[in-house]
């Protein structure tokens, strides 16, 4: 149990130095086959879970560090990314997309609709990269406000939630507005060309393997390659590699 204690303190101080999330601000990008998505936050928010299923969705699950209500409840909000790519390769609608997606959220009352980033105006139409709207929800006797925007490109789409408890929100209003302005995607030049399912689960148990003998190193800049190659090894579907990461990016919260 010591042993295990000090392997972990040592592996924490290490991913402090070598990860970019104690900063200030700190930058993410995120990626997903065929796109990517940056986007900044304060660094009391961090990544808790992430999951891939290899070929046509991804998600991650951003929280922050617990806030307090005035009665003293603690109070975590969160985003949450969801990447879509479409498995029958055909070009999404981005107004369908936005609909169908709904399922995602469970706001009731909207509060207010709003877009980010025009892009160009089309016949007197304006064309914005995402679509979005705020709103709330109830939870007993709670008032949940919720974020819920989307945006697509081409075979491409994802949708983010912002949730958060009403009584608190005033603490990360300025989180969610540094989140909003800085937002986008870009596209993404595939690092692997498989020809079949084998040779990708192949890849991704190469990829996890290799990580984990770097990670026993206790080297930093082994370990900054780990944490690369398990990311990676998620995103081609490893529910292990998944989970490993997850743990890693949290060690020491």
């Amino acid at each position: 149990m010591i042993v295990n204690l000090i392997r972990l303190f040592f592996l924490s101080q290490i991913i402090l130095l070598v990860n970019p999330l104690f900063a200030e601000t700190d930058k993410w990008k995120t990626c997903f086959q065929t796109h990517c998505i940056t986007f900044r936050l304060p660094s009391n928010w961090y990544l808790t879970n992430r999951r891939s299923n290899g070929h046509s969705t991804k998600f991650d699950h951003f929280r922050t560090n617990s806030l307090k209500e005035e009665s003293g409840r603690e109070i975590i909000p969160a985003i949450v990314i969801l990447f879509k790519e479409s498995e029958n390769k055909q070009i999404i609608d981005p107004i369908l997309f936005h609909l169908e997606s709904k399922k995602f959220t469970l706001i009731t009352n909207i509060r207010d609709y709003y877009n980010l980033q025009k892009l160009s105006v089309v016949t007197d139409n304006d064309v914005y990269k995402f679509i979005g709207m705020v709103g709330t929800f109830k939870d007993k006797e709670d008032t949940i406000v919720q974020h819920y925007i989307t945006s697509t490109e081409g075979e491409f789409g994802f949708t983010i939630l912002i949730t958060c408890f009403e009584s608190v929100i005033p603490q990360i209003q300025k989180d969610i507005k540094l989140f909003l302005e800085s937002l986008s995607y870009e596209k993404r030049n595939s690092p692997w060309k498989f020809v079949s399912l084998d040779d990708q689960i192949r890849k991704s148990k190469e990829l996890e393997t290799t990580a984990q003998s770097r990670l026993k190193t206790k080297q930093i800049n082994e370990i900054t390659l780990a944490l690369e190659e398990l990311g990676d090894s998620c995103d081609l579907g490893s529910i292990s590699s998944c989970e490993l990461f997850s743990n890693l990016m949290n060690v020491g919260r």
